[in-house]
């Protein structure tokens, strides 16, 4: 199925490598027919000609149409037309390969300045932004080729659409989710940072980048409808209709906090196997009052519109607004809705929907709930920001730490983690290891000249870097001596200069040592049973 947007690869491709920077300089058209086979491709012409990419074009803007097999021309690198992988109103998308460097990339060709020329401003904007850690597609460069502009990107694996569609439909579990969840919050967070809206949040523009090797590893694109947050957009019409947030459909004031709505459908989408909310506006928002509750009056007050989807109480009770009927919503505006049956009653549904095979993966479903009635709150002033949910204990994992090297559900959870970006300890823990040394208050009155430190852990590294390498239980030994120790952080120190109330419990010390200590046994065992392997 061809999506707009996609930036994927055909597993049935051939795969050209640095061979292909040796075609220009063919001149049999056996090497061409033997590249690509079948009818000769109007672009494959001998060397001497091939070259003719890099003269003036006089082609009108638009009227030229790309093929397969065409070179295209930027001022530093040539391109070879692979494939065709998308298709939609603004242009195509090609997989192509840079013949200078032999790297494949995706080729996104826009067939007018119009529609290049936003998409174009927001990259330089977002190209600031580090795409892997950010999670966010990397934008090489542009270039115009007979009239049309051409973005090159690195060539992505495949939608999460597509991968939907791969498996029938068969939803994610919670421990596939909660990657990509931690990946694209990521992602909005450096967003929001800039001042940037991505607002067109689907499956189909989240792309997993190398889905064999990195499972659930995932980049953000099409920024072709982003938008400032200076930038005045009440009123404008954007979003996918199932993806589209309260505040849109009504005409409120649009801020970045449509991005977490649309995180919301999405995560409800992979989870339950189809989307919370009608590709229809009508029937979306009929879905949003039933499953979440009617938007606040002082909302529907302001919201230009209000009247179309509610019409007042003439009664002058609570609430003031009244969610029309279908046949009134038509009267209206002339627009029959279409049929639609909401797949649930409220989230809570989503909790029981399934056989729980664990008693943490129970706890699991209802963490993840909980995030979702933060991101799919109906007052954008009260929804869940990035930075916040990035500390919801679903991404965290606060309720699966305990259960680690007990519970198969809890060590397939951390494992999945394993591929985002810079995730080992989340960040407190982290920041907590890397602090100076702190001297204990000492349980004897001789006292002690050697403090420990949490940043003393970190030195097990060296066991990994030996060339022989060291008995894992000989590394553990060195973890729990660490810990019976009392190796501390600075928070959990001598409590002289802070307050009763900002001392930590007792038990939350030890739940954050017995964590250290199982990550590290974790990471070690997963080492050396690597090791014996190979």
């Amino acid at each position: 199925m061809i999506v707009s947007g996609h930036l994927v690869s055909s597993p049935s491709s051939p795969s050209y490598r640095p061979e292909l920077v040796d075609i220009l300089k063919m001149k049999e058209w056996n090497i061409w027919k033997t590249n690509f086979g079948g009818k000769k491709p109007s672009s494959a012409l001998p060397s001497s000609k091939a070259s003719s990419c890099l003269e003036d074009d006089e082609t009108k803007p638009g009227s030229y149409e790309v093929l397969k097999s065409d070179i295209l021309c930027s001022s530093t690198n040539r391109y070879l037309i692979q494939d065709f992988i998308g298709e939609g109103s603004f242009g195509k998308i090609a997989k192509a390969v840079n013949l200078s460097t032999s790297q494949d990339v995706a080729l996104k060709i826009l067939k007018t300045e119009d529609t290049a020329d936003r998409e174009i401003k927001m990259l330089d904007v977002v190209r600031i932004l580090d795409p892997v850690k950010k999670s966010m597609v990397q934008f090489f460069e542009r270039f115009d080729h007979k009239g049309q502009t051409c973005l090159v990107f690195e060539k992505l694996d495949r939608s999460l659409f597509d991968f939907f569609v791969e498996r029938e439909g068969r939803p994610l579990s919670l421990n596939e989710i909660r990657p990509v969840v931690h990946q694209l919050l990521t992602a909005f967070d450096a967003l929001k940072g800039i001042g940037v809206v991505h607002s067109d949040l689907k499956p189909d523009n989240v792309m997993l980048v190398n889905h064999s090797s990195t499972p659930f590893r995932v980049k953000l694109i099409d920024f072709g409808v982003s938008f400032k947050t200076t930038e005045k957009m009440q009123g404008m019409t954007i979003q996918p209709v199932g993806y589209r947030a309260p505040e849109v459909i009504l005409g409120l004031p649009i801020t970045e906090a449509i991005d977490m709505w649309g995180l919301g459908c999405l995560l409800g989408f992979l989870y339950h196997g189809q989307d919370l909310f009608a590709d229809c506006e009508y029937q979306s928002m009929k879905g949003i009052v039933e499953m979440l509750g009617q938007p606040a009056d002082h909302l529907l007050n302001d919201g230009h519109y209000t009247q179309i989807f509610f019409k007042e109480n003439d009664y002058w009770d609570e609430p003031r607004w009244w969610m029309k009927t279908p046949l009134e919503y038509q009267l209206e505006t002339g627009i029959e809705p279409e049929k639609w049956q909401s797949p649930l009653r409220c989230l809570d549904d989503l909790i029981i929907h399934r056989p729980e095979m664990e008693k943490a993966e129970l706890e699991d479903r209802r963490a993840f709930v909980s995030l979702l009635k933060c991101l799919l709150r109906s007052d954008p002033n009260n929804r869940i920001t990035p930075g916040k949910a990035l500390k919801h204990p679903f991404v965290e994992m606060d309720h699966l730490w305990k259960e680690l090297d007990t519970g198969s559900y809890a060590d397939d959870s951390a494992e999945k983690m394993m591929i985002v970006p810079d995730y080992n300890l989340d960040s407190r823990e982290m920041e907590e290891l890397q602090k100076p040394s702190v001297k204990l208050p000492s349980n004897d009155d001789s006292g002690s000249d050697s403090p420990q430190s949490c940043s003393s852990l970190l030195s097990i590294k060296i066991v990994f870097d030996t060339p022989d390498g060291a008995e894992p239980a000989a590394a553990m030994d060195a973890i729990g001596s660490a810990v019976s120790q009392g190796a501390a952080c600075p928070a959990e120190t001598s409590t002289n200069d802070v307050s009763p109330d900002e001392v930590p419990p007792a038990r939350v010390k030890m739940s954050r040592m017995k964590r250290i200590r199982k990550f590290f046994g974790r990471t070690i065992r997963a080492l050396f049973g690597k090791r014996t392997r190979e």
